[in-house]
């Protein structure tokens, strides 16, 4: 049975708290970056470019602003590597650019859609415009829902008589924009929910997460007034080189990581395991863990990151 020193278990502690030197800093970027992006696939959608459209992300974009979000116009950072104002998209190819842009990392894309149209009343000449709006979170990088929320079905003020397409994109417009804050505001409370910081245990890996560490030892627990904030995110972990001891040291390792959640082995080879790691940590932290952890070990490595994926490589020396 693999044992770990007791002295080395003693510096989990700056492992897993490798920033709290930085607390207010870290506490700052716990915030994830989002991008609005509009769905409009359905022929019965409000396509991209309308002006309907355009009130409607305008809204639901500085209302998540003033949320205290970081959000991001797709336009302006998807532009140097997809066409622009490209319309009738659907979701799968709006997960994809946001997936692709790497400056800034995106972490959430709020996709949404709006369905407007007007309808007589079959008693009356009285014309009443109806806006539907649904909108979701997903994680770019693992696909994950966050939450949803639709505003559909309430009583909009009738049009004036002789109202024309200028005046009905207009009155419409404003409907629309009135029910998109109402929108990004639900979400923005589901996404405040998802990123609120857990404190005590589990802020840390639990006690005795360390199932081989020796008699009377504990992963260090989470100090007074320490917590794990942000967006739970999936990374996949790939240690390559190193020997099955050695493995099983640095599963235990990444398992005492704090803000870690629970991971999962993928794939396992005589030199190669591959795990699915998930955590509240962001990807600096992480990488700072890992490369601690090799430190640690006394293991000769180097630790890659791109996308959501580390790749953590042992360095073999005669």
């Amino acid at each position: 049975m693999l044992r770990i020193p007791a002295r080395t278990l003693a510096t989990l502690a700056l492992i897993g708290g490798a920033l709290l030197g930085f607390a207010a800093q870290a506490e700052a970027q716990t915030r994830p970056n989002i991008v609005v992006m509009g769905e409009d696939a359905d022929e019965d959608s409000v396509p991209r470019g309308n002006r309907i459209f355009q009130r409607v992300i305008a809204e639901l974009s500085e209302t998540m602003n003033l949320r205290g979000y970081n959000v991001y116009d797709e336009t302006a950072v998807a532009m140097g590597i997809t066409q622009a104002n490209r319309v009738r998209r659907r979701d799968a190819e709006l997960i994809e650019v946001a997936r692709a842009v790497q400056n800034p990392p995106l972490d959430v894309v709020a996709v949404f859609q709006v369905y407007a149209s007007a309808s007589k009343s079959g008693y009356s000449d009285i014309v009443r415009p109806e806006v539907r709006i649904p909108g979701r979170l997903l994680n770019v990088r693992t696909g994950q829902s966050l939450g949803a929320f639709e505003v559909a079905g309430l009583q909009l003020p009738p049009l004036p008589q002789g109202c024309d397409r200028e005046c009905l994109l207009e009155r419409v417009g404003a409907e629309a924009k009135s029910i998109a804050a109402d929108v990004a505001t639900a979400l923005t409370a589901k996404l405040d929910g998802v990123i609120a910081p857990r404190r005590g245990a589990d802020a840390g890996a639990p006690a005795n997460a360390l199932p081989n560490a020796l008699p009377g030892t504990e992963s260090p627990p989470a100090a007074a007034g320490e917590s794990c904030g942000g967006l739970p995110t999936a990374y996949v972990v790939r240690l390559s080189g190193f020997s099955p001891q050695e493995v099983q040291a640095a599963e235990e390792y990444m398992a005492a990581f704090r803000c870690y959640e629970h991971h999962r082995p993928v794939r396992s080879s005589g030199a190669t395991a591959e795990y699915w790691y998930e955590t509240r940590s962001e990807s600096a932290r992480l990488g700072r863990n890992l490369r601690l952890m090799l430190e640690h070990m006394s293991a000769p490595g180097q630790v890659q990151f791109s996308g959501n994926t580390f790749v953590v490589s042992r360095v073999a020396t005669r």
